[in-house]
């Protein structure tokens, strides 16, 4: 009877040991998951919390993370991540696909811009994705010789609408971006006002540094950090690295 129990007990350790590979790699493939926390469901990407939402909005949590592990699995660009309006709508869009509107009623019971509200799920995405997914940074990704540097930014936009990047974009005015003198194009730098507020941004275009004012930051970034009405303000500019494609076969 012992022995019956040990052989079963072996052949299940191989039948798990063979299964590991197919089970790691359909984890690899959800990396988008939500849970319940208290009064709130938290939407996370690779275990990292993303965005808190009222725990009546469970179903959108839900349709939203499987509509982010269906784009991964088919794979994307980091650059085909936008805001921008649908039906009505602030949308965040992944290419042609929506990937979550926000909810009128939601955004008017936390008390904040639709827009905004969808720029910082965006501006998150972009930290995460970039800690998680980048390529290994090397001197070229250096702002005067550093990673991490407190130095001034500026930041632009109005008449720059619809204008072209350096790097062939056309400037919106939802872009999470930033010009700088040397980063390599997709470089994504987070940027902390002295408020504590920070951004995430993506670099596509060229500045030429004056002083100690290192980037010059899209309005919608400006925006959300708080800074618009300075015009130049004091910063912690970290850079996170550049990401090329996400997820995909």
């Amino acid at each position: 009877m012992k022995q019956s129990a040990k052989r079963c007990a072996i052949v299940v350790a191989f039948i798990l040991l063979a299964a590991f590979p197919r089970i790691a790699e359909s984890v690899a493939s959800v990396p988008s998951t939500y849970a319940k926390e208290g009064g709130h469901i938290v939407w996370k990407i690779a275990g990292t919390p993303i965005w808190k939402f009222p725990a009546e909005y469970a179903a959108d949590v839900s349709l939203l993370s499987g509509r982010f592990n269906n784009l991964y699995n088919a794979g994307f660009k980091l650059k085909d991540m936008k805001v921008d309006k649908a039906d009505g709508k602030w949308t965040l869009f992944i290419g042609k696909n929506s990937l979550y509107s926000i909810n009128p009623a939601y955004s008017k019971s936390a008390k904040q811009d639709p827009q905004k509200m969808a720029l910082q799920i965006m501006s998150r995405l972009y930290g995460v994705l970039g800690k998680k997914y980048a390529v290994k940074l090397t001197p070229s990704y250096q702002i005067r010789g550093k990673y991490d540097i407190s130095a001034s930014v500026s930041w632009y936009g109005g008449k720059f609408i619809g204008r072209s990047f350096a790097n062939g974009e056309q400037f919106t005015d939802t872009h999470l971006s930033a010009a700088a003198k040397t980063l390599p194009f997709g470089t994504l730098v987070k940027v902390t006002a002295p408020s504590g507020k920070s951004v995430v941004v993506r670099v596509t275009d060229r500045f030429k540094e004056h002083k100690n004012r290192v980037l010059d930051i899209s309005h919608a970034a400006a925006d959300l950090l708080g800074i618009k009405e300075a015009g130049i303000t004091s910063t912690r500019i970290e850079v996170i690295g550049r990401v090329d494609n996400i997820g995909g076969k």
